[in-house]
C-alpha cells in the first residue's frame, strides 16, 4: 500500500515538474496577475461604481440597454460629472450631461473624434481601418474626412436635401402604393420589409443613381445585403476577449482564430456588395453620358426640379476620368455600402418606433393629419417635399419621438487621440468615451415628466426643456459657444465631428413618409383593442447598432374618402418628375 501511494506521488510530482505544465501554469499566473492589474483604475480616472476584483463592473450592467445602467449611476453618483466604469481590463467613460458632451465631442472636437481602441492597434481595429473600411468605425483623419466631404455634398447639407426633393416625393408615394396592395392584414415582416425598401431608396439614389430593387442585375438583394451588413457589425461588437485580453491567446478555436476566419469571410461578402454599388455608379455614369450627348445638362441650381440628378458615385467617376481623382474604386463602392446600412439601421428603427406611437396614441395621429391636410391645401392633395418646413406640430412630434425613444441611447462611443484631462480627471488615449443620450433625453432637471410621451414641449420650448432661467434658449446657445457646440433638440445622430451626414436628409424623408402615410392611411394596432408595448424594457430590444420596437405591431387601413386611385394617380405623378431627372 505504501509502495502504491510512493509511486502515485512520484508520477504527480513528474507531471507538475513536467516543463510544459509549468510553462503554462505560469502563463496563466502571468496572465492572471496581468489582467488584474489592468483591471485597476488608472491614476486620475474619473470616479465611478465600486466593482467586483478583476471584473470591474462587467456584470453590473443591464446587457439590454446599458444606458438605463448609467442613468441610475448618474442619479446616485452624480450626473454633471464624468463617471469612470471598468469593464474588465476595459476603461470607458459615461458623458451624462449634454454639458460634458458638447466639451469635449464638440469643443475639444480635434481630439475626441476618433474611435477607441481597447486592445490598441489590434487585428480588429485594422480590419475596420484598413482591410475593410467603415465611416462608422474609422478614425478620424484625411480618410474620414475626404469622404464625409463627399457625403455631406450628395445627401447631408440642405442644398443635397433640396436636389433630392423630387426624388423623396416619389419614394414616399410609392410606398404608398407598395402599403396599398398589402392591405391591412400584412404580416409584420413584410411591412418592415416594405418600409426597408423605401428608406434605403433615397439615400441609394443619392450614392449611385439607382434604387436597391434596380439593382439586382447587377447582383444586388436587401435580405442578402442586410444579412452580411449584420455580420461585418457582429464582428465589431464587444466581446469578452475584449474585455479579458489573455482570452485571445487560447488555443485553436477558443482564442482569436475563430474571428480571424470570420473576418475573411465577411471582408469576401462585403468586397462583393462593393462591386454590385460599383457597378450600379457607372451604369448611372453611363446613362449620364448619353444624356450629355444628347444635350442634357446637369441639375446644378440646387433646386432638384431642372437638368439630370448626378449621384455621388456619378460625380466621383467623372472626377477620375477628368484625373482629378484616380483612386476611388474600393472607397466608392465601400461608402455606398456605409450610406445605405447606416439608412437601414437608423431610419427603419426610428420609422418603426413613430408608427407604434401613432397608433398607441390617436390623438396624436389625429392632430399630425389635420396639420398635414391644412398645410397641402385640403383633403384631396398629398403633401409635398417643399411643405415639410410648414410642418410644425409634425416637427415637435419628430424632436419628442427621438428624445422619448432615441435610436442609439449610449451613442457610438468617441475617443480622445491623446490623453486628457477634463475637469481634473485624466482620461487616457483611446479610452471609449459614451454619451448617454438616454440620461441626457430623460434627465428630471431639464425635462418635466421625462417618461411622458409629449410632442408639445417642443412648442413651448424649442429645447423641450422644462421653463425657467436655468433653460433659457438665449442662454443655452450662448453658453454653448459656438455654432459647432450649440444646444440641439435632441442628440439622437451623433455630436461633433462625428454627427450623422443623413441627419437632415433622415428628418426630411421620415417626417415626409409619415405625412403622406396619414394622408392616406389611418394607422392601427395589428389587433383590435390591443394595447401597444412601448415600455422600455419590454417594448424595446437592443440591436447591433438601434434601440428600436421588439415588434412593428400596426396595420394600415385605407382612409374612408382616400381612394386607391388618389394613390396610384399621386404615384405616376411624381415617378414621372423623378425619371426625367434621373434619366431613367
Amino acid at each position: 500500500m505504501i509502495s502504491t501511494d510512493s509511486s502515485a506521488m512520484t508520477a504527480i510530482s513528474a507531471f507538475i515538474l513536467a516543463p510544459n505544465v509549468l510553462i503554462t501554469a505560469a502563463l496563466l499566473v502571468a496572465g492572471n496577475a496581468v489582467f488584474f492589474l489592468l483591471s485597476r483604475r488608472p491614476k486620475g480616472f474619473p470616479p465611478g461604481p465600486p466593482g467586483l476584483p478583476g471584473l470591474g463592473n462587467l456584470y453590473q450592467i443591464n446587457k439590454s440597454i446599458p444606458a438605463l445602467t448609467y442613468s441610475a449611476w448618474a442619479l446616485k453618483y452624480g450626473q454633471d460629472k464624468p463617471m469612470g466604469v471598468k469593464l474588465g481590463s476595459t476603461n470607458i467613460v459615461v458623458l451624462n450631461s449634454a454639458r460634458m458632451v458638447r466639451d469635449l465631442f464638440e469643443r475639444r472636437g480635434a481630439i475626441y473624434s476618433d474611435r477607441p481602441r481597447p486592445n490598441g492597434e489590434d487585428e480588429k481595429w485594422k480590419f475596420q481601418t484598413h482591410q475593410v473600411p467603415a465611416s462608422l468605425f474609422h478614425d478620424s483623419g484625411p480618410w474620414l474626412t475626404r469622404w464625409r466631404k463627399e457625403f455631406n455634398g450628395a445627401l447631408g447639407s440642405a442644398a443635397a436635401v433640396a436636389r433630392l426633393h423630387p426624388m423623396n416625393d416619389a419614394e414616399t408615394a410609392r410606398v404608398l402604393v407598395a402599403l396599398l396592395e398589402a392591405g391591412p392584414a400584412a404580416r409584420r415582416a413584410d411591412l418592415e420589409d416594405m418600409i426597408l425598401s423605401w428608406v434605403t431608396s433615397v439615400p441609394c439614389i443619392a450614392v449611385v443613381g439607382r434604387r436597391p430593387d434596380a439593382m439586382a442585375h447587377h447582383g444586388f438583394e436587401m435580405d442578402v445585403f442586410r444579412r452580411r451588413t449584420a455580420g461585418y457589425m457582429m464582428l465589431h461588437k464587444p466581446d469578452l476577449m475584449d474585455r479579458i485580453p489573455v482570452l485571445r491567446h487560447l488555443p485553436g478555436k477558443f482564442g482569436m482564430a475563430r474571428w480571424r476566419a470570420k473576418s475573411q469571410a465577411v471582408a469576401k461578402e462585403v468586397f462583393e456588395i462593393k462591386d454590385q454599388f460599383l457597378s450600379a455608379a457607372k451604369e448611372h455614369r453611363a446613362a449620364l453620358d448619353a444624356a450629355a450627348a444628347a444635350g442634357k445638362g446637369l441639375n446644378n441650381n440646387n433646386n432638384g426640379t431642372e437638368g439630370l440628378y448626378e449621384s455621388l458615385g456619378a460625380k466621383m467617376l467623372r472626377e477620375q476620368r477628368e484625373n482629378r481623382d484616380k483612386d476611388v474604386w474600393t472607397d466608392l463602392g465601400l461608402s455606398a455600402w456605409n450610406i445605405v446600412a447606416a439608412a437601414m439601421y437608423t431610419s427603419l428603427a426610428t420609422f418603426s418606433t413613430m408608427l407604434m406611437i401613432v397608433a398607441k396614441y390617436p390623438e396624436v395621429q389625429q392632430r399630425i393629419r389635420e396639420e398635414v391636410l391644412q398645410v397641402s391645401g385640403g383633403d384631396g392633395a398629398p403633401l409635398k417635399s417643399t411643405d415639410v418646413a410648414r410642418l410644425m406640430y409634425t416637427e415637435a412630434f419628430w424632436h419628442e419621438v427621438n428624445r422619448w425613444r432615441p435610436v442609439a441611447p449610449q451613442g457610438i462611443p468617441h475617443a480622445p487621440a491623446q490623453e486628457d484631462v477634463y475637469d481634473g480627471y485624466q482620461i487616457p488615449k483611446h479610452t471609449a468615451v459614451y454619451a448617454n443620450v438616454w440620461h441626457i433625453h430623460h434627465s428630471p432637471e431639464d425635462y418635466e415628466s421625462p417618461e411622458k410621451f409629449d410632442p408639445e414641449r417642443f412648442l413651448r420650448h424649442p429645447f423641450g426643456m422644462r421653463p425657467g432661467a436655468a433653460h433659457d434658449p438665449t442662454t443655452m446657445d450662448a453658453s454653448a459657444g459656438s455654432a459647432t457646440a450649440s444646444a440641439r433638440a435632441t442628440y439622437s445622430f451623433g455630436f461633433g465631428r462625428r454627427v450623422c451626414p443623413g441627419m437632415l436628409l433622415a428628418k426630411q424623408s421620415l417626417m415626409l413618409g409619415l405625412a403622406k402615410i396619414l394622408w392616406a392611411f389611418d394607422v392601427l394596432p395589428a389587433q383590435a383593442g390591443e394595447e401597444l408595448d412601448l415600455n422600455v424594457e419590454t417594448g424595446f430590444v437592443q440591436g447591433l447598432i438601434t434601440f428600436h420596437p421588439k415588434h412593428l405591431d400596426v396595420s394600415l387601413k385605407l382612409r374612408p374618402g382616400r381612394s386607391k386611385q388618389d394613390i396610384l394617380d399621386h404615384y405616376s405623378e411624381t415617378y414621372k418628375v423623378e425619371a426625367e431627372l434621373m434619366g431613367w
